[in-house]
């Protein structure tokens, strides 16, 4: 994908040439002290009594500073800030006025931004194996390399999403990510993505990326498999049956994770029908343990009995994978095959 197209992200707080940092304080006046360490790195007091600098695309670095000396001088509870990007000075009301905290928030997940500008928030690759180990596909991973090459984890790279509030736009992306990068690679089978159907409202806009990928690059939509997570069943059952029942029209199929329960299973099994159940086995505790056995050969019963596919998560030793497999699991997916990796290109 080339850079060109990231600019449809139009990520919040990076997509300018400059901007615009005002700081409001309850008094008027800074004292002295802080008034002359503003003027030191930029800023003026505009007549309106704001103080104000105008910053390069990258403001993070100014605000950096800015931040250090609010927090030494303990205004950083009792101020507002504007970031703006108009181009002559705004007025006073033209941008939205935040709490320091939200901007300095803001300012320590730019890493997220820039990632994405530069290509290097990536898709890595964790197999799904059969009875015999044969790959039934794959689910992707999100994952961003750092300018100096090591690599952030999912965790991390979700929470900065919510922070820069691009998690839609993000999912989007990465479907496409993961069906272009799949494509590209030797992998061959079902491929798992990530979705999440609380953001949405509208499936045939939500799913158009994915749906305009899959078929550029030629890619059967029953083997592309939309996952959601158990916590999305927290939301409207009526609004998550609805998106499934559309996702599934369009021939994509469907995985609920993360089930750790009979109950949650035999709720998701009939009422959402999905095609595959993961579980997290290794949440389930100990295999050794005959009710952690019994809880997940109800699972499994389930499961079968819909017509549906089960997928052990969390698959870490050969010995767990031995036992799944003897409690009836269909596929197995875990660090004992393989860690979510980078894929080899053809």
């Amino acid at each position: 994908m080339s850079k060109s197209k990231h600019k449809s992200f139009n990520l919040p707080y990076l997509q300018h040439d400059s901007y615009w940092l005002s700081l409001f304080a309850e008094s008027e006046n800074f004292a002295p002290n802080i008034s002359n360490e503003l003027k030191e790195i930029g800023y003026y007091k505009a007549v309106d009594g704001r103080w104000v600098i105008k910053t390069p695309r990258q403001w993070s670095d100014i605000w950096s500073v800015t931040y250090s000396i609010l927090k030494r001088a303990r205004l950083a509870d009792v101020m507002e800030v504007s970031l703006t990007t108009d181009s002559d000075l705004p007025m006073p009301e033209s941008g939205e006025r935040k709490k320091v905290i939200a901007i300095q928030t803001i300012a320590e997940n730019l890493w997220l931004g820039e990632a994405l500008h530069e290509e290097r928030v990536l898709c890595y690759f964790q197999p799904i194996v059969g009875e015999k180990q044969k790959i039934f596909g794959f689910e992707s991973f999100v994952r961003a390399k750092n300018l100096d090459g090591s690599i952030i984890g999912g965790d991390k790279i979700i929470k900065a999403s919510k922070a820069l509030n691009i998690e839609y736009m993000m999912d989007r992306h990465l479907q496409v990510q993961a069906v272009k990068t799949f494509a590209e690679s030797d992998c061959t089978g079902f491929l798992f993505v990530n979705f999440f159907p609380g953001f949405i409202h509208r499936p045939s806009v939500y799913l158009e990326g994915l749906s305009e990928a899959a078929k550029l690059f030629g890619i059967v939509p029953k083997h592309l498999v939309l996952e959601f997570t158990r916590s999305e069943t927290k939301r409207d059952m009526k609004h998550l049956k609805s998106v499934c029942d559309y996702a599934r029209q369009q021939g994509y199929s469907v995985a609920v994770d993360d089930i750790i329960t009979v109950d949650s299973a035999k709720t998701l099994v009939s009422d959402i029908k999905p095609d595959f159940v993961k579980i997290d086995s290794h949440a389930l505790g100990s295999l050794d343990s005959q009710l952690t056995r019994n809880i997940i050969s109800q699972i499994v019963e389930l499961v079968h009995a819909s017509g549906s596919t089960i997928i052990a998560e969390g698959v870490e030793t050969e010995e767990a994978y031995e036992q799944l497999k003897l409690l009836g699991v269909d596929l197995f997916q875990g660090y004992y095959f393989s860690p979510p990796a980078p894929i080899t290109k053809t």
